[in-house]
């Protein structure tokens, strides 16, 4: 299992029980969600915390799992452990993904009313023909080149145009390198997919998680 994806749903915390979870956080964590000015994005990032802190005992790490977790130059956040991850979440659902096996990236979005058009700037020629005015197939597009910046620690938005997705297969190209995108079942509002590089030798696991909500059993 070098790859470990779970997935909750988005929920609202009760006050007590963010501030309990927030301090079992490290400080550069913390930090980092308390910028949130919107009380669903912070629990959005709290559980997503979580989901980390279960992915790593999934591979042996347990204990005070996130204390080391602190932000590269590019404010991607990192672990000194020996495996990378990558969080996402949007308005019902929260993803987190652990490898052991390089680099990972993952996003998921809500499907909504945007479409191609509405991003002419970050889209090519052939994956705006291929995605049209279809709000899915402009999500599935978007997530895989997500997926791809966070793996290849891309540091700006406009990086997303370079990544070309080709709509035809899974593959997708950026900075010289090729990656392997994959799908990941989030329902019918929502889309979600993975980036790594080794398509040959990686195994992925997905599970749902559901989180204990009760302050007095957190």
């Amino acid at each position: 299992m070098p790859i470990s994806v779970l997935i909750a749903d988005d929920s609202v915390l009760p006050m007590a029980l963010e501030a309990a979870w927030m301090d079992e956080l490290p400080l550069a964590r913390r930090t980092q969600i308390a910028r949130w000015p919107s009380a669903r994005a912070r629990h959005r990032s709290l559980i997503a915390s979580r989901l980390l802190r279960e992915g790593l005992r999934q591979f042996g790490h347990r204990g005070a799992v996130l204390s080391s977790l602190h932000y590269t130059a590019h404010g991607r956040p990192a672990l000194d452990l020996p495996v990378d991850f990558s969080i996402s979440h949007c308005e019902g659902r929260v993803v987190c993904a652990v490898s052991t096996d390089g680099p990972i990236g993952v996003d998921v979005e809500a499907i909504g009313a945007l479409t191609a058009d509405d991003f002419p700037r970050y889209l090519n020629d052939g994956e705006r023909a291929w995605a049209g005015r279809d709000p899915r197939r402009f999500c599935a597009v978007w997530t895989r080149k997500e997926a791809v910046a966070k793996a290849a620690g891309a540091d700006s938005l406009d990086k997303l145009r370079d990544i070309d997705t080709r709509p035809a297969g899974e593959d997708a190209a950026f900075a010289g390198q090729l990656w392997q995108t994959s799908a990941l079942d989030m329902g019918s509002a929502h889309v979600a997919h993975l980036a790594f590089r080794n398509r040959c030798a990686t195994r992925v696991s997905s599970a749902w998680l559901e989180l204990d909500l009760c302050i007095d059993r957190a």
